[in-house]
């Protein structure tokens, strides 16, 4: 199993980058609102992305789309950072 954790701001992320053909890498984040979490997803624009809650799910056929699920990542984490904390 390979897990990327990532701090970013207030918002904490961790994912299951496991690459199954056909599957999803899901991400927890932690300590900001589930709103922000919807709303970075949102401003990615990715027919590849969606959210739940405090969860996003990055299809594995991102890489179709000329990207990574990692790039995915690094890119709504940036996002993540201005949202505002839990606490």
């Amino acid at each position: 199993m390979s897990i990327y954790i990532l701090q970013s701001g207030e918002a904490q992320l961790e994912c299951n980058m496991e690459y199954q053909p056909g599957g999803d890498i899901e991400c927890v984040v932690r300590g900001v609102e589930e709103r922000c979490v919807e709303e970075a997803v949102k401003k990615i624009g990715s027919e590849y992305v969606r959210s739940e809650g405090s969860k996003f799910y990055i299809s594995t056929s991102v890489f179709k789309g000329g990207k990574t699920p990692g790039e995915l990542v690094k890119e709504i984490a940036l996002l993540l950072k201005y949202c505002p904390s839990l606490s």
